[in-house]
This record gives structure tokens, C-alpha cells and sequence, in this order.
């Protein structure tokens, strides 16, 4: 068998409730048993509410011998000193109360002292009659009662016993009125016939009417005819279009053209254009065909084409951040930046270069900001190598060479050579022995200076301090599970149980 680990809990055969002085003795969540024979005892305990002064302020019992010896019996069984457990059907054999108090959640109940045979004279609340003495009660009755009737005006009664109740509607010559007929059990009401004819009311140039009196019967049915005018609306005026006259859809200069053919009406965009608001473009864009013209648009400028061409001297541009690729998708392969064209003293040429990102990863992009001195002008994806870039401070968590070493050279002669290993042109102050892999001391590291002060520990011991001095260490385990408790002194050692000790 595996070894386990034990965790035991306070216990007593002393004692019922733990307590000490009358005081309770349990943190919260911390249980204690008693199989103490007589008060309080054969009692599981637990504390409960927040710790106060080191104690749970509560006590409770969560179970225990003395409850479940009361369950020990044949469920559906009434056994004296035990619980009640009803059987698989719910039931139990037998219940003997003093008073039967029947109640809802919460109501104060009626208590039932006696169950009647045969309906006393003067009943109470406090008793109950039995099915048969109901019988019997409702069997001498007097049951040739009338049925009252009354209507709107009048009243009257049925004799249940000789008579029927009449249902009568109006005379067979009133029109619209309400009719009854009887057959066996059943009483068929309807309405009269009106005076209007059966049929459809209304066309594609009428509308029916009709008319209908105080009751909601329909009295006269009828058309009327159509107007032959309608009201036109462009959201602020208004306009009534009668018929045969002309409806004239009108153009606006330099902005609509409209055309009217076979019933067709077109609507379409002049050769010269002023846009006032808004404009989207799904195709190529000019702005500018020399240096006089000018074009104005207020509202905003979407362009859906392939090419935008501004030839302008300056653009100004309110928007502090600018987006590029803003359709991107998916990896294109392609870089994100800005192309420049310069003069290049150099070689008496016009020169273009590149300021961006290098993306692409897939296309052996790094991901990196990058700058290019020259490149040809259809490339929009560059390789290095890149171009220098002067800045007056840079702040970084990482420099990383590309060709291997990465050298850091102050002002002076020193450098520092950093690679497989570190090259040092200054002075390094060690005390103790450096070598290609390793770095021997002659002494222990002392506990002051961030050592241990010792140089071999106890094979799977757990270290813990020792104030100034070395570092101790435990014995090892000897017992799978073993936890690391502190022994009486307060130093960690490992054990395989857990006591919560007795009270």
C-alpha cells in the first residue's frame, strides 16, 4: 500500500463542546470531534465567522454519533428517540401527535384537536369531520331551492325542481335584431338579416362607405371616388401634382443633368462639377492639371481607384496620424513607408530612397523599422543592406548585430566586445578565479554578500535562514508525503501527519 499522508483533528473524550474557560477554542474552518460520553459529547464541531482574537466567534455541530444513531432504524418505521425516515413510497407506518397544526410557510396554522364522525352541533375550528359524517350531512339537506334572475330591469325565480329557464330574442319581423333558438340542450343565438346588400364595395378609382349605427351594426354600404391629385414633398416644401399635369424632374448646374426618353428619366453628372459636400470616387483621381487650377471640395474625398495624383508643391494635412495598407488582410509580402526622391551630389543625380517598415515575414521581411538610401522606383519590397541612421539619444531594451559580435565603444579607447563571451578592455575587479566556463572562489560566498556561506547541503533537504549565519537545512524526507511542518523549536522538519493536537 501507498504511503499516505494523515491529517487529524482536535479530538476529546473529556469534554462535549470545545471550549477552554467557557471561551470557544476553534479558528474558523478548524473541526473537532468529542466521544465524550455525556453532554455535548459524539459531536462533530467546526468554527465559523471571521477570526476574532484567534477564535472563530462561532461554534457549530456538523454532525457526529449522537445524530446518526437516530437514523439507525427500517425506513417507514416510527421508533422511539430516533428520526423520522419515510420509506421509497414516502410513507411511514404510524404518527401519534398531541395537536395536528397545519400551516404555509410562514402563517400561524390552525391546530386540529379532533376529528368528528358526524357534523357537531356547534363545530369548531380545532375539528375536523370525517368523509362519511360529509355524507351523511349533505344527504338531510333541503335541496328544492329557486334560481334567482334578474336582468337590466326586473327579477325573478326558477323553481329548479318544476320550471325552466326562458331565453327569449326579438319579434320574427325585427330587422337586425337578435334571435334564439332551442334544440335539446343546446340555445343557438344569431342576428337578423340587414337591409344591405351582400356583396364587394370599392375599385382601382373607388372607396367604399359605409355606415354604422350606435350598436355597431352595419346599416348602408356605398363607394365614393378617388382624388385625382397627390401632394409632393422634398422633405421641407410641399407641392400638389393634379391630374394632366406635367411632373418635371430639373437638373442643378455643374453638379446633376437629367434626361427624359421612352418613359425613362436619367439622371447623370455633368462635364465640369462642384461638389459642395461629400464625394466618392471608384476610379482614378487627378487633382490639378497645372500649377493655376484649383479643386475645392467641403465635404470628404473617398477615392476607390488604383492611382491618386496630386501635383501640388505642398500638401497640408490636419490629421496627425496617417494610415497605410489600411486594406490589409493577410501577409502581402510587401514593406509599409514612404518613398523620397533627393538630389545626389555624389553622382550629379536624382536620387529616390525609403523610410518604413520592413513587413512581410513570410517573404524574409523582419519586421523592423528600416531606412534605404537608394532604391529603384517600382520596388515595394526592400532587402538590406539598410542604410545609417543618426539620432540624438536612442533608448532600447535589446541591441542585436547582425554579423555576430556587438561591440559598445564608449568616447575613449575601451570597447566591450559582446559574443560567446564577454571581452573587457577595462578593468574587472573579481575576487576569486574566472575561467572560460566557470568562476571558483576561494572562500563560501557569505550570507551578507548574497552567498549561502556553506558549500554542500544535506541531499534533498530544504534550505531555510539562519539570521546572519549559513544557510541550515533540513533533514530529508523519510516517508512519501511527508509534508514541512516546524517541530517544537520552530525550525522546518518533514512529517507524514498532521495533529491537530486535543482539547
Amino acid at each position: 500500500m501507498a504511503q499516505k499522508t494523515r491529517i487529524k483533528i482536535l479530538t476529546s473524550n473529556t469534554a462535549g463542546v470545545p471550549l477552554s474557560s467557557g471561551n470557544n477554542i476553534l479558528k474558523t474552518g478548524e473541526m473537532a470531534y468529542s466521544y465524550f460520553n455525556g453532554t455535548g459529547g459524539d459531536r462533530l464541531y467546526i468554527g465559523t465567522g471571521d477570526d476574532s482574537g484567534g477564535t472563530a466567534p462561532n461554534q457549530v455541530v456538523i454532525g457526529g454519533v449522537y445524530f446518526t444513531d437516530m437514523l439507525d432504524h427500517t425506513a417507514g418505521t416510527l421508533t422511539a428517540d430516533s428520526a423520522l425516515i419515510v420509506n421509497s413510497n414516502k410513507h411511514i407506518d404510524e404518527i401519534n401527535v398531541t395537536n395536528l397544526k397545519i400551516t404555509t410557510s410562514g402563517g400561524s396554522g390552525q391546530v386540529v384537536s379532533s376529528i368528528e364522525t358526524s357534523m357537531p352541533g356547534t363545530p369548531t375550528n380545532a375539528q375536523l369531520i370525517s368523509a362519511a359524517g360529509v355524507k351523511n350531512y349533505v344527504d338531510g339537506l333541503d335541496r328544492d331551492d329557486d334560481l334567482g334572475v334578474s336582468g337590466n330591469s326586473g327579477s325573478g325565480t326558477v323553481d329548479l325542481d318544476s320550471q325552466s329557464l326562458l331565453i327569449v330574442g326579438a319579434t320574427a319581423d325585427s330587422a337586425n335584431d337578435i334571435r334564439v333558438a332551442v334544440s335539446a340542450q343546446t340555445a343557438t343565438i344569431s342576428l337578423q338579416d340587414t337591409a344591405v346588400t351582400a356583396g364587394s364595395y370599392g375599385s382601382a378609382t373607388q372607396i367604399p362607405t359605409f355606415t354604422v349605427d350606435d350598436k355597431g351594426r352595419l346599416t348602408a354600404a356605398g363607394t365614393a371616388s378617388i382624388s385625382s391629385s397627390f401632394t409632393l414633398s422634398d422633405g421641407s416644401n410641399t407641392d400638389t401634382f393634379n391630374n394632366g399635369e406635367t411632373l418635371t424632374f430639373s437638373g442643378t448646374a455643374n453638379e446633376t443633368t437629367v434626361a427624359v426618353s421612352n418613359n425613362e428619366v436619367t439622371v447623370g453628372l455633368p462635364d465640369d462639377i462642384t461638389i459642395t459636400n461629400d464625394l466618392t470616387v471608384n476610379g482614378d483621381v487627378v487633382l490639378g492639371n497645372s500649377t493655376s487650377d484649383t479643386v475645392t471640395i467641403a465635404g470628404n474625398l473617398t477615392v476607390n481607384g488604383t492611382t491618386t495624383s496630386v501635383n501640388s508643391s505642398e500638401i497640408t494635412i490636419d490629421d496627425p496620424v496617417q494610415v497605410l495598407g489600411d486594406g490589409t488582410n493577410s501577409d502581402d509580402g510587401l514593406d509599409r513607408g514612404i518613398k523620397f526622391k533627393y538630389y545626389d551630389d555624389a553622382s550629379s543625380s536624382v536620387k529616390q530612397g525609403f523610410f518604413g517598415f520592413d513587413g512581410g515575414a513570410s517573404n524574409s521581411g523582419t519586421e523592423r523599422f528600416v531606412f534605404k538610401k537608394v532604391i529603384s522606383t517600382d520596388d515595394d519590397d526592400l532587402d538590406s543592406p539598410w542604410g545609417d541612421a543618426e539620432f540624438n539619444e536612442v533608448y532600447t531594451s535589446k541591441l542585436q548585430s547582425v554579423s555576430g559580435n556587438l561591440t559598445l565603444e564608449a568616447a575613449g579607447s575601451n570597447s566591450i566586445v559582446l559574443n560567446d563571451t564577454v571581452d573587457l578592455n577595462g578593468a574587472l575587479d573579481v575576487s576569486g578565479v574566472l575561467s572560460a566556463n566557470s568562476m571558483t572562489l576561494s572562500t563560501d560566498l557569505a550570507v551578507a554578500h548574497g552567498g549561502t556561506g556553506v558549500s554542500s547541503f544535506t541531499d534533498n533537504g530544504v534550505l531555510y535562514g539562519d539570521g546572519s549565519n549559513a544557510l541550515d537545512v533540513t533533514a530529508a524526507s523519510s516517508a512519501n508525503g511527508s509534508l514541512l511542518q516546524a517541530d517544537s523549536g520552530g525550525a522546518p522538519a518533514f512529517s507524514n501527519v498532521i495533529d491537530g493536537g486535543t482539547y
